[in-house]
């Protein structure tokens, strides 16, 4: 099976996966700090993190049994990573056995043209953007039902509220249609 994350335009590098999935069971987060990998400060927050020394994000586990990958650079790693959780809390017996069905929530990447943007110019023929300079350097461009951009003078920007690859394409791909003239 080819991986996805080759299927990505050149210019975009992802950031950061967002992925969930409940293990449809409740769990003593109370205890997590008892052992190796699993750490809460239930003083602060009302749940427990997930991390081994494998691991390139962490997981956040919830008491309810809803866990949340972050901090992971594929698909692939995220739900990996909500296994080896699950694997780590039935290893302490905190959980049954269960089948988790990971969800992607967001994917968010950079891109860089590596060209400067006419950003007062660019802003003025974006459909769906808003740019306040005043408050936000970066152009907000909504792309419909897949994600939001911002672009900055740089060249350079964030896509942020994508679930795929093809979402990230996609919005990439409309977006160089409005920068024909530019780059």
């Amino acid at each position: 099976m080819q991986n996805l994350e080759s299927l990505l335009c050149p210019e975009i590098k992802i950031q950061n996966v967002v992925c969930t999935a409940d293990l449809k069971q409740k769990i003593d987060i109370t205890s997590f700090n008892e052992y190796e990998f699993l750490r809460s400060n239930l003083d602060l927050y009302t749940c427990g993190y997930v991390k081994d020394d494998t691991m390139v994000g962490n997981t956040t586990v919830f008491a309810s049994g809803k866990l949340i990958s972050v901090g992971t650079k594929s698909r692939k790693q995220a739900i990996n990573e909500l296994n080896k959780t699950k694997k780590i809390l039935q290893k302490y017996n905190l959980i049954k056995t269960v089948r988790i069905e990971p969800k992607v929530q967001n994917i968010v990447a950079r891109f860089d043209f590596k060209k400067r943007l006419p950003i007062i110019k660019l802003a003025k023929t974006l459909p769906r953007s808003i740019y306040e300079p005043d408050q936000f350097p970066a152009i907000i461009f909504r792309i419909p039902n897949t994600c939001s951009i911002l672009i900055f003078a740089s060249g350079k920007g964030v896509l942020a509220g994508a679930k795929t690859i093809e979402d990230l394409n996609a919005a990439i791909f409309e977006l160089k249609q409005y920068l024909k003239k530019f780059l």
